[in-house]
């Protein structure tokens, strides 16, 4: 069903919220986990009660959190590629550069699902991403958004993520030093709480 419906009983902040993530049709929101709808800017408690109302009409519900899975040893498939392998050959492409160009910075870093997405993870949760029909979405957090603010104009972007459309190649650079920023954040948390 047309998200139009939905979109009439939500306020503007919610709706750029879905927005961001691509979503056109109620059904989409089952790739989610609520946790991570519940997180977007803009959606609070009643937008979520809204949300979660339309998707029952429909007999949809938000995907069940899964337990965190790291990557798997060779010659298993991870979770990630799993994940990777649901899209059509396309989309499969960007995925896979995207998850190469973040490798390239962070070579260390696990791989996991996490809020039903990719996730890759540095002494804690470093960055997201995720395949859509007409975007990859990179979830890098709202610090790193705003740190790079002028070099993301371009693109469509949130609190915490931005989109990246599939008919454009990836901006390879800005993204590494994006991730970099992360790793540095990251490493440097760690850093602070050691005694």
């Amino acid at each position: 069903m047309n998200i139009e419906v939905l979109f009439a009983k939500l306020a503007s902040p919610a709706r750029r919220a879905l927005q961001t993530l691509g979503i056109s049709e109620i059904e989409e929101l089952s790739r989610y986990e609520k946790e991570l709808i519940s997180e977007l800017h803009g959606i609070g408690p009643n937008a979520l009660k809204a949300i979660e109302h339309e998707m029952s009409l429909l007999n949809v519900a938000f995907r069940k959190k899964a337990a965190p899975v790291q990557e798997t040893t060779e010659g298993d498939v991870s979770s990630v590629d799993r994940y990777i392998s649901g899209f059509p050959q396309h989309i499969q492409e960007k995925l896979q550069e995207m998850r190469s160009i973040i490798r390239s910075v962070a070579p260390v870093a696990t791989e996991k699902i996490s809020y039903g997405i990719p996730t890759f993870y540095l002494q804690g949760n470093l960055v997201h991403f995720a395949g859509y029909a007409k975007h990859i979405g990179f979830y890098p957090g709202a610090a790193a958004i705003s740190t790079f603010t002028e070099e993301l104009k371009g693109y469509k972007s949130a609190k915490g993520s931005v989109q990246f459309p599939i008919e454009q190649p990836l901006p390879a650079e800005l993204i590494r030093q994006i991730v970099r920023l992360r790793v540095e954040e990251n490493l440097g948390k760690t850093e602070q709480t050691e005694p």
